[in-house]
C-alpha cells in the first residue's frame, strides 16, 4: 500500500523505527480482497514511487487504488483487473471562494501531494498559471487549507467525503475532468492469477463489500 496516502485511504501509525497500518479504505478492501482469495494478507507500506519496482521484480504481488493513468510507465508490465471505483479530483476550498471555471484559479497556490499527478490540471501546472504546493499527504494539505495558508486544495471525491464530515465549510468545484477508475495492479510474478483476482473483486462489488466499505468512511 502507498504510504504516502493519509485517510481515508489509509491510517499510518508511525514511530522513530517502524509504521504499521491501523486503519482506512485500503485496509478493508486488502482484507476483503485476502477472504474471498482465500490466502493470508500480508501489507507492506511502501512510498509511491518504490511501488512499480517492487511490482515487477514480484517484491509485491498486488497494489489496488491504482491505474493504468498513475501507473503510465508500466502498464504494459503488470496485469490490471476489473474495476474498483472512479476517483474523481476536486478543487476544495471554503465557502467564500467557489471558482466557475480553471481560468479563476490563475496566479493561485493549490495545495497537492509530492508526486502525485493531478491530470485535469498538469497543463496549467506545467506553464506556471497555477502554482503547486507540494505537501506530504493530503491531512497537511486541509491543515493548509483550514489556516488560510493556501486558497485551495486538490483532493479526491473519497477523501472530500470524509474531511467533510470533519470539517462541514468545505466546498468543492468538479471541472468535470481527472476522473480515473481505479484498479489493482497485479505482478505478473504473483502466484494469484488475474483470474483468481477478478472472482474475488466481482463478489465484494456483487455482495455490497465494497460499497459498505466506501460508505464507512
Amino acid at each position: 500500500m502507498n504510504s504516502d496516502y493519509a485517510m481515508p485511504l489509509v491510517d499510518i501509525q508511525r514511530s522513530e523505527t517502524s509504521a504499521s497500518l491501523k486503519d482506512g479504505i485500503l485496509k478493508d478492501l486488502g482484507e476483503a480482497l485476502s477472504k474471498e482469495l482465500g490466502i493470508p494478507l500480508n501489507t507492506l507500506l511502501l512510498p509511491k514511487q518504490r511501488i512499480a519496482p517492487a511490482l515487477l521484480s514480484g517484491r509485491i504481488s498486488l497494489i489496488c487504488h491504482s491505474s493504468e493513468i498513475w501507473q503510465s510507465k508500466i502498464k504494459a508490465q503488470v496485469f490490471w483487473s476489473h474495476d474498483l471505483y472512479t476517483s474523481t479530483n476536486f478543487v476544495t476550498y471554503l465557502k467564500s471562494r467557489s471558482p466557475r471555471n480553471k481560468k479563476e484559479l490563475h496566479g493561485e497556490r493549490i495545495g497537492t501531494v509530492l508526486n502525485f499527478i493531478y491530470g485535469g490540471l498538469e497543463e496549467e501546472f506545467q506553464k506556471n498559471l497555477i502554482q503547486r504546493e507540494d505537501g506530504p499527504n493530503i491531512g497537511s494539505n486541509v491543515q493548509k487549507l483550514l489556516k488560510g495558508r493556501v486558497n485551495y486544495v486538490l483532493m479526491s471525491n473519497l477523501e472530500y467525503n470524509y474531511f467533510k464530515k470533519s470539517f462541514p465549510a468545505l466546498q468543492f468545484s468538479d471541472f468535470g475532468q481527472d476522473s480515473v477508475i481505479t484498479k489493482c495492479a497485479l505482478s505478473k510474478k504473483s502466484g494469484i492469477s488475474l483470474s483468481q483476482l477478478n472472482r474475488a473483486i466481482d463478489t465484494i462489488k456483487k455482495n455490497g463489500t465494497l460499497e459498505k466499505i466506501l460508505k464507512s468512511y
